[in-house]
């Protein structure tokens, strides 16, 4: 038997970075100025962490394929597995219309088009035809072996180390700009407003950055020494990653004019850092190419990866035969296809949400609540499982003994998750009074209706929406 690889410690550590090296994030994160220190901190203490450190555990006690749905499924049962699942899949139909959108914005600049970043009609556009482009690409090809690791390091990686280097140039060149989102420093500014209730709200939108921050638990079986080099490895990912971004954050809150800042246009700071630093604006069109590869090729890697995981669901007889179907090349098209229509009603919102700030915020926000319901199933299950099979091997465990330490951890999470819920309902500052009440409604409907089609779906299973094994398994199994 070939003997596995194991992890290094500063191996995982990269992995686990890589999950959330985004630039995309940087400007809700800039747009609250000196706060942004105190936010980041409260999203990855109260909620990265301990999500993290439970999942290592769950991670390695059970090893199956599924992920939280089967750590929910062993937990509280099928119907909650399922509407785990279900979430996971249905978060991306607000998920990839927020990233979508980014693409409109950064071919603007590509083709020297800066105006239609703001133009709202053309985002709508532009993420139809991207998401839809991507959708029969995947069909045909297998694009993200097609892409490889190579659209990360061009789209992502680069990008954020050139938007880090320009920002700190630019900030020792120039100081702080008083007309900047820093302004005028006091120490007051590190904490939020709670008079400006609506400006808290962004603290939902700068949690989105660690949204899914339970993937990178399934490599808690492939370290050495998981119980001492896992927790290592997931604080010293949260901690470089807050570092990182704050740097990033400060250097773009300082170059844009305050109220200037576009919330799903990566490209401002780059431009102005150009402009200022005198280097040729053929750089921006260059970079903005570069995320713009970056999208879409995390756009290819979301139109299989959740559909993939959903039809697994659907075989086990969760979800009616129809959704069983696959095509030549093993593609759940049932899947692919429904959400390539719900996403195109949902992008629907940019021509209903003219300002495209306060669109890509409310959309950022419905996917952070769709996560936190994630989130709190898994912190509930994971209490709930040191009783009910406590005698499962835990490579990696919370607590030597006793089920304090996931105890105080589990609720440290939940309060961190309906901290974050309330703060979502809370209509952001740059929307108008008018919207408010348009504002909550979407939200609550949203969570309520995604849901409450699964728990439909779960009343409704029926025995022969199981798939029927193959011939060949099935005579192999009696022959044995």
């Amino acid at each position: 038997m070939a003997k596995t690889n194991k992890l290094t410690l500063f191996g995982l550590i990269g992995i686990t970075m890589a999950f959330f090296g985004t630039v995309r994030s940087v400007p809700t994160l800039a747009i609250t100025g000196w706060t942004q220190i105190f936010y980041m901190l409260i999203a990855a203490v109260v909620f990265a962490l301990p999500i993290a450190l439970m999942s290592a555990e769950l991670s390695t006690g059970f090893s199956e394929e599924g992920g939280p749905q089967v750590w929910v499924k062993n937990a509280l049962g099928d119907k909650w597995g399922f509407v785990t699942s279900w979430l996971l899949w249905v978060q991306m139909f607000f998920g990839m219309v927020m990233v979508s959108s980014t693409v409109g914005v950064l071919l603007g600049y590509v083709i020297n088009k800066p105006e239609l970043s703001s133009n709202n009609y053309f985002i709508f556009a532009v993420i139809l035809i991207s998401y839809w482009g991507v959708t029969l690409l995947n069909l045909k090809f297998d694009m993200v072996k097609i892409a490889g690791n190579w659209g990360a390091v061009i789209g992502v990686y680069i990008p954020f180390v050139l938007l880090v280097g320009l920002g700190l140039i630019h900030m020792i060149k120039n100081g702080i700009q008083p007309n900047s989102y820093l302004g005028h420093f006091k120490p007051s500014d590190l904490v939020p407003n709670f008079k400006d209730l609506g400006s808290i709200t962004y603290l939902s939108g700068i949690i989105f950055i660690f949204a899914g921050v339970e993937i990178s638990s399934v490599h808690a079986n492939n370290i050495k020494n998981p119980k001492r080099n896992y927790p290592i490895a997931v604080i010293s990912s949260v901690i470089l990653l807050v570092i990182f971004n704050i740097i990033a954050g400060l250097t773009v809150s300082n170059a844009v004019p305050k109220g200037k800042l576009e919330l799903a246009n990566i490209t401002q700071p780059y431009m102005i850092f150009c402009q200022d630093l005198g280097i040729p604006t053929i750089f921006v069109n260059i970079i903005s190419l570069m995320i713009l590869i970056g999208v879409l090729v995390q756009l290819s890697a979301w139109v299989l990866g959740p559909s993939k995981s959903m039809i697994k669901v659907a075989d086990e007889g969760n979800l009616p035969k129809f959704f069983q179907k696959r095509t030549k090349k093993d593609v759940p098209i049932t899947f692919v296809m429904i959400q390539a229509i719900v996403i195109s009603l949902v992008s629907f919102l940019y021509v209903v949400v003219p300002d495209i700030n306060s669109a890509f915020l409310i959309i950022t926000i419905t996917t952070t609540i769709l996560y936190c319901i994630v989130y709190a199933l898994i912190a509930i299950s994971a209490i709930r499982l040191r009783y009910n099979m406590p005698n499962i091997k835990r490579p990696f465990r919370l607590g030597s003994k006793g089920n304090g330490l996931m105890w105080f951890v589990s609720l440290f999470s939940m309060a961190g998750i309906v901290l974050t819920i309330i703060v979502s309902l809370i209509p952001p500052s740059i929307l108008k009074p008018s919207q408010y009440t348009g504002y909550v409604a979407f939200q609550v409907i949203a969570t309520v209706v995604m849901i409450g089609i699964a728990l439909i779906i779960n009343k409704c299973k029926k025995p022969e929406w199981k798939k029927e094994e193959d011939h060949e398994v099935e005579y192999l199994k009696q022959a044995n």
